[in-house]
């Protein structure tokens, strides 16, 4: 019985251990530089994931939530995008790059609703 209890101790130490992995400034670089290369490749939900436990650990990283945001738009997942961007301008309002591509993604996410919103226009009839 002893010798069970230890074996839980141990596998709960390890499992905390787990969540812990990557909060350390150079693991979490390391953690990034993955989800980076898996973008790189098309693997975008691989991508996802990773930023995505990264914004859960440092949700004031604009730079994560820009990733994300251009993950989200090349899954054609939009209105995540579209949140992702909002809060990597937030973060950082002065950087040159999430601005840039904040734009270029709404003026296109702008133009593709109002071409959603004039197909459903019923034509009248004369």
């Amino acid at each position: 019985m002893e010798k069970m209890k230890k074996i839980i101790l141990i596998f709960i130490c390890s499992l905390s251990l787990i969540g812990c992995a990557i909060t350390s400034e150079k693991s979490m670089e390391k953690y990034n530089d993955f989800a980076v290369k898996s973008a790189d490749m098309g693997l975008w939900n691989e991508a996802i994931m990773r930023w995505k436990r990264i914004a859960d650990l440092n949700p004031n990283n604009a730079r994560v939530h820009n990733n994300l945001a251009v993950a989200y738009e090349a899954k054609g997942e939009l209105e995540s995008a579209l949140s992702e961007y909002d809060k990597a301008i937030k973060l950082d309002p002065k950087n040159r790059v999430y601005f840039n591509n904040y734009t270029r993604f709404k003026q296109n996410y702008d133009k593709l609703h109002k071409k959603e919103k004039n197909e459903q226009i019923p034509e009248q009839k004369t």
